[in-house]
């Protein structure tokens, strides 16, 4: 269950004694005779749940400067709201054990934030985030505490009004109240509606689409005249161009493979001669080193026979003493001096090693003349390979390049020419679009000044309950009416069998509105919908008097009777929920049990005065 409590009200000021009010579950009723504080009471109350307007300052209110109302929610946890009497933000006190600092609350909803009356109050309804539609073009805005306060506290002046008691008065809030009246009755608010235009507005935008798609039209007519003159032939040609550009794709591609086969034998042409040239310089290299080992191996040569034919002649000398020590020949031996024997072994060696270069020699002749031949066979290849390079190279510079550079610009033109055909069929298309648009447009500035009310319809079901509840509370009350009674959506009121409930007098018309505002929120209930949880009443009863009697039917005991009877039916009915009543009258003495009854007797000497603990101008403490 949702919703919130009224359990004091303290108004306070520094050099008075505090006025103080208590309210319970229930029936609460505040009477007395006027000017005892009632009406400040009840403007007080609605300024402490977000009215902009501080209550009107009365003589008793003198000195009083600050505002407490202790609140409790339906969960049990009670808050005590506090305001400066001149106006201003709230301050916000949890009274939960271990609650946290007050907060403030600004006066003022605001979507965007929680810290302010409206969503803090919300929130314990269960309605906080909520979307009402506020005109026929359906624009939304967020629901406030204030779009609900009229339903709850009806003071003296609205309870007796003709018109519906879902309306305040103000006509500009006409639609807006009527979505709260639904949402409260439903459980669903009008988020869901997409805002139309108003008419001025929307007239001009459309005129101003018409103009600038008439603009986009002439546009895309001039680029189409440029793009071709034959609009009809544009798809028969598109086919053509994409049959050309097919067969010109396949010859250009014929084109690239011949020029690529052709690079390729360039390519490979011209790296065959950079291996030739490379193997050739190689050779020349080798052929020189092995000239040097050939003189080598020639002056080796020379040597060894040289020293052979020496030591022949040595030989053959005559033998004699030594000329340094005069020994005999062969008799003599010195160190590093071979003896005269070796001679012999020393030409047999030199003649071994003449065999030995000679071989090495034939073989490097062997190795020369090979060379000599591989590089004949290189000069032959590298002509070869030259042949096929200069022959490739000018089948790829004078035929293969300007073969494929016709073939790609004739692939090119193609190209370019589909591209713009291609583009005038979307010129046109966009054009058609651009005419169809124009066309929708203009029917849309045909209807743009027709704007039809059309709100969403209650729920049969929830209208039924609602009715069902206000007859049964009248029935309870003994008030004389005609049946059924029932909600009509189109006057937004209550109609009692064929008569309009604004069409009664004053008095019947205070009655029938406490029992909408009192069945409103037991519908609720039963329909297990969000509701405020109280309901304030000033004045229900008062009017109800003479002026009423003859066209109500009834005397002096029916009256009195009806005033018990809203009395007791509220004490027993009433137990989750509160409803306070604000009158002149004091209820009977007999129906005060199960009542929280305060009753001011504007008298010093019995009973309380009034609101406020004097009913002439504060004391001042010493």
């Amino acid at each position: 269950m949702s919703g919130f409590q009224l359990r004091r009200l303290q108004v306070t000021g520094p050099q008075v004694d505090p006025a103080e009010i208590t309210f319970d579950a229930g029936l609460n009723v505040v009477s007395g005779p006027s000017d005892t504080g009632k009406s400040y009471l009840v403007e007080t109350i609605d300024y402490m749940l977000g009215a902009g307007t501080p209550p009107r300052q009365i003589p008793e209110s003198r000195g009083y400067d600050t505002a407490r109302l202790l609140i409790t929610a339906h969960d049990g946890r009670e808050f005590q709201l506090t305001r400066a009497l001149a106006g201003g933000d709230f301050l916000l006190a949890d009274l939960a054990a271990g609650a946290a600092d007050p907060v403030t609350l600004g006066q003022r909803h605001s979507a965007g934030t929680g810290e302010n009356i409206s969503s803090f109050l919300l929130r314990l309804i269960g309605l906080d985030g909520k979307r009402v539609r506020k005109n026929a073009q359906n624009e939304l805005q967020n629901l406030s505490f204030r779009n609900l306060a009229h339903l709850v506290i009806v003071d003296e002046e609205s309870i007796i009004k003709k018109g519906s008691p879902i309306h305040s008065g103000e006509s500009t809030q006409r639609t807006t109240q009527a979505s709260v009246f639904k949402l409260l009755l439903s459980g669903q608010d009008d988020g869901a509606l997409i805002a139309a235009k108003k008419p001025a507005i929307a007239k001009a935008e459309l005129d101003a689409k018409i103009a600038l798609l008439d603009q986009l039209i002439a546009e895309y007519e001039g680029e189409l005249g440029e793009l071709t003159p034959d609009l009809a032939d544009l798809g028969p040609q598109l086919e053509r161009l994409d049959a050309s550009l097919a067969a010109s794709a396949q010859a250009l591609q014929l084109q690239r493979s011949a020029f690529e086969e052709q690079e390729h034998a360039r390519q490979s042409a011209w790296q065959t001669r950079d291996e030739i040239r490379a193997r050739h310089e190689e050779i020349l290299a080798l052929l020189e080193r092995f000239t040097l080992l050939d003189q080598h191996y020639g002056s080796d040569l020379d040597r060894l026979e040289a020293v052979s034919e020496a030591g022949f002649f040595f030989v053959a000398l005559d033998s004699g003493r030594c000329p340094l020590c005069g020994a005999p020949a062969g008799d003599h031996h010195h160190d590093g001096v071979q003896p005269d024997g070796d001679i012999e072994a020393t030409r047999t060696a030199c003649a071994q090693e003449i065999v030995k270069i000679l071989q090495l020699r034939a073989e490097l002749a062997l190795t020369v003349s090979d060379l000599q031949s591989e590089r004949q066979q290189l000069r032959e290849r590298f002509d070869s390979a030259r042949t096929a390079y200069l022959t490739a190279d000018a089948l790829v510079r004078e035929a293969l390049t300007p073969a494929v550079s016709a073939a790609r610009a004739e692939h090119t033109g193609l190209l370019e020419t589909r591209a713009g055909v291609q583009q005038a069929i979307a010129l046109v298309e966009r054009i058609s679009d651009l005419r169809s648009r124009r066309m929708d447009a203009e029917s849309a500035l045909g209807n743009s000044g027709r704007v039809t009310d059309e709100r969403p319809g209650l729920p049969p079901a929830s209208v039924q309950a609602f009715g069902t509840a206000v007859e049964t509370l009248l029935d309870a009350w003994r008030f004389p009416h005609e049946k059924p009674v029932y909600f009509d959506e189109r006057s937004q009121d209550l109609i009692l069998g064929a008569r309009r409930r604004g069409e009664q007098g004053k008095g019947l018309r205070a009655l029938t509105h406490a029992a909408f505002s009192i069945g409103l929120l037991q519908t609720c209930r039963s329909l297990q919908f969000p509701a405020v949880g109280f309901v304030i009443l000033d004045s229900p009863l008062v009017t109800f008097r003479e002026a009423d009697r003859q066209e109500a039917g009834l005397d002096a005991a029916a009256r009195l009777e009806v005033k018990q009877a809203f009395y007791r039916d509220l004490a027993q009915g009433v137990t989750s929920d509160q409803v306070i009543i604000v009158e002149n009258e004091d209820p009977d003495a007999s129906l005060r049990t199960g009542i929280v009854s305060h009753i001011f007797t504007k008298r010093f000497d019995s009973g309380r005065s009034g609101f406020f603990p004097v009913a002439a101008p504060p004391v001042l403490k010493a």
